[in-house]
């Protein structure tokens, strides 16, 4: 193995193994009790190291969450083949994703706000693609090709309008987990996105 590659995955295991303890800690005492400095003692590394890695914790809770978002992405696949159409891909697709949010709400309240905070400061790391995105792609792209989907919108737009709506929700429901279903407000909202406020199916 070529000595750059070395490097890289030895920073990409130094990067994992941050994550695994900072979530074990935050799982164990709470997000607010757990400082930068606990974690790196935790992990017996230096909090130079730690730091070189994650700024602050909230970045630690948000690769977290986007690691998991690729890998039930990956894991969810098979939807593209096992659904006919636009609207029950898309519908599986994030029924998966929002069954994980409904379990993790706390991580997910932090990712939210780390994410709304680098993107009104413009720090670029709003531009990195989730894996729920990127399966989102797939399923629109699909159905671009298959004409169920406009093909005068870029798909860049399309996933920016259904992000916007997605995001409103789980911030409704962040305010007030007992004030409606995430998931079945969540499937309102493709039907939103797919056939706007008339509700008309072409």
């Amino acid at each position: 193995m070529p000595p750059a590659n070395r490097t890289e995955k030895r920073k990409q295991q130094t990067r994992d193994h941050i994550i695994r303890i900072a979530v074990e800690l935050f799982q164990h005492q709470g997000f607010q009790a757990t400082t930068m400095d606990q974690i790196a003692t935790e992990a017996d590394i230096a909090r130079k190291t730690l730091y070189n890695h994650f700024s602050v914790k909230e970045a630690i809770a948000d690769a977290y969450v986007r690691d998991q978002s690729m890998a039930l992405a990956k894991a969810n696949r098979q939807i593209l083949d096992r659904h006919p159409d636009t609207a029950s891909r898309l519908l599986a697709a994030l029924d998966k994703a929002y069954a994980w949010v409904e379990t993790n709400p706390e991580l997910a309240r932090i990712c939210l706000g780390y994410r709304m905070k680098n993107m009104w400061h413009g720090d670029g790391s709003e531009n990195e693609e989730t894996g729920t995105q990127g399966l989102m792609a797939e399923i629109l792209r699909r159905g671009q090709k298959a004409g169920e989907i406009r093909t005068d919108i870029p798909i860049k737009l399309l996933l920016l309008q259904i992000d916007v709506l997605r995001g409103s929700i789980v911030m409704d429901w962040l305010r007030d987990r007992e004030s409606f279903k995430l998931r079945r407000e969540i499937a309102r909202t493709v039907d939103l996105f797919l056939y706007g406020a008339t509700g008309k199916k072409r």
